[in-house]
């Protein structure tokens, strides 16, 4: 293993063990994290990509603790799970402020998408066939439907009709996980890992994140694969448009289908 794939992958590690361990409050794992972290301080060019991780734990970890104390208990639960969404605002603030004290952009992604680039099909950098952002988004948005559908339908119209409202307002408020992992952080990993470590790195993230909102581990993989699909769209336009767009229609049909509510 050469030292740059064992650098990426111990940056995968401490993400993805510091999510883990700050959900589950497991001890062990977090000291086994501050050891590392510490350690590889000690590597200059680490330094840069330490202290975002750092950022992101402060961040993730006065998220949780505002959900567990002031949250919780609130009703209705649509409350309850729309300022659970609008809580991740706590994770931006350390981010932002890193930002500003290092002197870099905040995102790199708040840019007219480019519709033209090629992605391989099926995955993003490698495959069988390649297609243009333009005809890949509104495929992947088409995908989504058909697989959410049969759910929606059960659960009828009326359903619909009653929800639609909290659907949107859930949607929009969430377009701050897209901001957080594939604006701010996409944007810090490719500089310090290269576009495609970064895009597996934030996908583990914020597959694993989804523990705190009472999905199971075998779920957060799944959202974590889907991940990769949200990065890597968003390298390939050099935008956070397309992935918004998706990811807010996905988030739309998961109410409707009654996952989420």
């Amino acid at each position: 293993m050469n030292f740059t794939l064992f650098r990426n992958v111990a940056c995968l590690f401490l993400v993805g063990s510091l999510m883990i361990s700050l959900q589950t409050q497991n001890y062990i794992l977090m000291s086994l994290w501050v050891c590392c972290t510490g350690l590889l301080f000690i590597y200059k060019p680490m330094r840069s990509f330490l202290l975002t991780t750092i950022g992101l734990g402060a961040g993730f970890a006065l998220y949780l603790f505002i959900n567990s104390s002031w949250i919780h208990d609130l009703e209705p639960k649509e409350w309850h799970i729309l300022l659970n969404r609008l809580s991740l605002i706590c994770i931006l603030i350390p981010l932002l402020v890193l930002a500003l004290i290092q002197k870099l952009p905040f995102m790199l992604y708040a840019k007219k998408p480019l519709w033209n680039e090629r992605i391989d099909i099926p995955f993003i950098w490698s495959g069988f066939r390649q297609s243009k952002v333009k005809v890949f988004l509104p495929v992947a948005i088409a995908a989504t439907s058909v697989a959410f559908m049969p759910f929606v339908i059960r659960n009828g119209w009326g359903h619909v009709q009653e929800i639609w409202l909290f659907a949107l307002a859930f949607s929009f408020i969430n377009v701050l996980e897209e901001i957080i992992w594939r604006g701010v952080l996409l944007s810090r990993f490719s500089e310090q890992l290269g576009d495609r470590w970064a895009v597996i790195v934030t996908s583990a993230g914020f597959g694993l994140q989804h523990y705190s909102l009472g999905f199971p581990w075998g779920v957060c993989i799944a959202f974590a694969l889907g991940g990769l699909y949200f990065g890597g769209i968003t390298i390939k336009s050099n935008s956070l448009i397309p992935v918004v767009v998706w990811h807010t229609w996905m988030n739309v049909l998961m109410i409707f289908s009654g996952l989420l509510l």
